[in-house]
C-alpha cells in the first residue's frame, strides 16, 4: 500500500499546469501538497460529483489536463459518472481513485461490497481509454510519466493507506476556490 500523502505528492510532481478536482479523503492530502491552489477545485459539499465536475472542466478547457482525485467510497455512490466520462471521451482527463485499504473515510468501518468492486475494470467497460493500478510507491513514481502522457480518458487506481491523524480539509469554501480558479483561467487566456 502507498501512504496517501506520498500518492498525492507523486501526482503533484507530475501535475504541470493541470486543473485538479479533489474530493473526500484525497482532498485532505492534496490541500497539503498542491503547489497551484489557484488551479484546484475543492469539492467539499458534492463529493460524489468529482467525475462530472472534472468532465465539465475538461470539455471547457480542452488544451489543459484535468485531473480528478477521487476516493473509492465517494466514487461508488455514482458509478454512472464513469459511463458519462467514457461516452464523452475527453482526451485530457485523468481520473485517480485513492482506494483506501483502511476504510478511513468511514471511520474504519468496511463498506459492504466495496472490496468486490474492480474500479479499473468498471472504468474500462465504461469507455475509459486507459486504466492503471498501482499498489507500491515505486511503481506509482515510475508509472506516472506514462499515465500523464496518455490520451484519455485515463483511469488510475492507487491503493493507499491513510495516516492515523489525517490532515484537515481546506478552510476555503467551494465558492472561494471556484472564484480563484475562474480568475486564474481568465488571466491565462489573455
Amino acid at each position: 500500500m502507498i501512504p496517501a500523502m506520498e500518492a498525492a505528492k507523486a501526482v503533484e510532481f507530475h501535475r504541470g499546469n493541470a486543473l485538479v478536482v479533489a474530493t473526500s479523503a484525497a482532498l485532505r492530502e492534496w490541500n497539503q501538497v498542491s503547489q497551484r491552489r489557484d488551479l484546484d477545485v475543492d469539492l467539499t459539499d458534492c463529493m460524489d460529483r468529482a467525475p462530472a465536475v472534472g468532465l465539465g472542466l475538461s470539455l471547457a478547457q480542452p488544451d489543459r489536463k484535468v485531473m480528478v482525485l477521487d476516493c473509492d467510497a465517494t466514487l461508488r455512490t455514482d458509478l454512472a459518472g464513469l459511463a458519462t466520462v467514457g461516452e464523452s471521451k475527453p482526451d485530457n482527463f485523468v481520473h485517480f481513485v485513492f482506494e483506501d485499504a483502511g476504510y478511513s473515510s468511514t471511520g474504519g468501518i468496511p463498506i459492504r461490497g466495496l472490496d468486490n468492486l474492480d474500479f479499473a475494470s468498471i472504468a474500462a467497460g465504461a469507455g475509459y481509454a486507459q486504466t492503471y493500478q498501482f499498489d507500491s510507491l515505486e511503481e506509482l513514481l515510475i508509472g506516472m510519466e506514462e499515465v500523464m502522457a496518455q490520451t484519455g480518458p485515463t483511469f488510475v487506481v492507487v491503493k493507499v493507506i491513510q495516516q492515523e491523524d489525517p490532515p484537515p480539509f481546506p478552510t476555503r469554501t467551494m465558492a472561494e476556490g471556484w472564484a480563484t480558479v475562474r480568475e486564474t483561467l481568465g488571466r491565462d487566456s489573455q
